[in-house]
C-alpha cells in the first residue's frame, strides 16, 4: 500500500501555521493577572490572612471573585488618601499584598505620565466607596485606582 506524500507535509504545515497564528494573536500581556502573594480580610475591625499554600480553596475563591488583570497604563491624579480614611476603609476590606513592588504607569489626567510601584490594592467593602479600589504605593501613600462592583457579599460567604 502506498501513502500519498503530500497528507503528512499538508498535516505538517497545518500545524505550523496553527502554531504561528496562534502565537502571533495572542494578547501580549494584556491580560496576565496579578496574582497576590497573600490576602487580608478585613472584617468587624477585625483581620485574617489568607495564603494559597495554608487555604488554597480559600486564596482561589477570592482570586475568582476579584479578578484583577495587568494593564500597561492606569488614570489617576487623585490626592492620596488619609491615614484616617485607609483605617475607615480597612474596618471592611479585601486587600491584595505583593512581595514585589509592582511597577505601573499613571495617567494623572493633565498629559503627565507618572511611573508608580505598589505593594497592594485594596478594596474597601463598603457602600460608600463606590466599588474604588486603592492602590498603596512603596512610600505607603494609598492612591485611587480603578472603580469595581461592590464586593460586600464575599467576606459574607467566606
Amino acid at each position: 500500500m502506498k501513502i500519498n506524500k503530500s497528507i503528512p507535509i499538508m498535516l505538517l504545515i497545518a500545524v505550523t501555521l496553527g502554531f504561528v497564528f496562534g502565537w502571533y494573536m495572542k494578547p501580549i500581556g494584556e491580560h496576565e493577572k496579578w496574582t497576590p502573594d497573600k490576602i487580608n480580610l478585613y472584617y468587624n475591625e477585625e483581620q485574617s490572612q489568607v495564603t494559597k499554600v495554608e487555604q488554597p480553596q480559600s486564596f482561589d475563591q477570592i482570586l475568582r471573585l476579584i479578578v484583577f488583570e495587568k494593564g500597561g497604563m492606569m488614570s489617576g491624579g487623585n490626592p492620596p488618601l488619609s491615614e484616617e480614611e485607609v483605617n475607615e476603609m480597612k474596618k471592611s476590606a479585601v486587600e491584595y499584598i505583593y512581595n514585589k513592588p509592582i511597577s505601573i504607569q499613571i495617567n494623572n489626567g493633565d498629559g503627565k505620565i507618572d511611573k508608580i510601584k505598589f505593594t497592594s490594592i485594596l478594596f474597601p467593602i463598603d457602600e460608600k466607596w463606590n466599588g474604588a479600589a486603592y492602590i498603596q504605593t512603596t512610600d505607603s501613600s494609598y492612591l485611587y485606582f480603578v472603580s469595581r462592583s461592590r464586593l460586600d457579599f464575599m467576606l459574607k460567604h467566606m
